[in-house]
């Protein structure tokens, strides 16, 4: 489309969308007067006469409003039926509410008050035919939500990755330095000594093997290991802290709390 025509399409388009409002408010308007006539000759007086009109002309603005965000969000034709159902049923209520309060039988009485209704549905039935052809020249306008589901899952797979390196890269272990490591123990007999390299260039860090684990006590801790254990502190009055007897005794809390009450208990016996 040329820049000359853009304005002209523009213009055309608000004039339609201007026109199509226009009609279906007067139609509804117009629709609304006989729905209300037939109330009022048919046993509803007052309020209940104003409101009974709304209850068969909401169908179709209801069902026409739903088959405008149906074509706006590319809904599946199976979707549509129930809006199209309400439509055409508010619609044949409403043409037959509005010929029903014509007294006489001339075929142009009964047309001019059947064309409320039938204008008001044809005029936004109009206004959703230009919608679906200006939608359709301008596919990327409106995001598809399967496409747009897929492409946030992606994203935040990524930004999971992402993630879960900087963790890793975080929770790695450095290599400790030359200084702190101290000299490379020597190869025992027989084994031979690997070359060095002749051209200066990154050495080759390894890491230094762990210590065993310390062995935890297989039989129980009784008072008198105890009573060993800290005899220093016992013969000081001094009882140690529930810390050190975890530490020292490799107890438990429970257990430590104990023995360190049957210190404090000898030492005060003591003093």
């Amino acid at each position: 489309m040329t820049r000359i025509l853009r304005v002209p399409r523009q213009a055309a388009l608000t004039a339609i969308t201007v026109l199509v409002a226009s009609a279906s408010l007067v139609s509804f308007a117009e629709s609304y007067r006989g729905l209300y006539d037939w109330a009022h000759r048919h046993g509803l007086e007052g309020a209940w006469a104003l409101l009974w009109p709304i209850q068969v002309d909401s169908f179709i603005a209801v069902g026409e409003l739903a088959l405008f965000v149906a074509l706006a969000d590319r809904w599946r034709p199976r979707s549509r039926l129930a809006a199209w159902a309400v439509t055409l049923a508010g619609l044949a209520v409403s043409v037959a509410g509005n010929i029903g309060h014509i007294a006489g039988h001339a075929i142009t009485d009964r047309a001019t008050a059947a064309v409320p209704p039938l204008a008001a549905a044809a005029a936004l039935a109009v206004g959703l035919g230009v919608l679906k052809r200006v939608v359709g020249m301008h596919p990327a306008a409106v995001p598809d939500p399967t496409t747009e589901g897929a492409a946030l899952a992606a994203e935040l797979a990524a930004a999971l990755a992402m993630l879960a390196a900087e963790v890793r890269t975080g929770l790695a272990v450095p290599a400790a330095p030359e200084c702190v490591r101290g000299p490379h123990p020597e190869p025992e007999q027989g084994t031979p000594r690997a070359r060095t390299r002749s051209t200066p260039g990154p050495r080759t860090r390894t890491r230094k093997p762990r210590a065993p684990a310390a062995r935890t006590r297989t039989a129980p801790v009784t008072p008198e290991d105890a009573e060993r254990e800290f005899m220093s502190d016992l013969a000081a009055g001094a009882p140690p802290s529930i810390r050190e007897v975890r530490a020292r005794l490799r107890v438990g809390q429970d257990r430590a709390t104990e023995l360190r009450e049957h210190l404090n208990t000898l030492i005060t016996a003591r003093t």
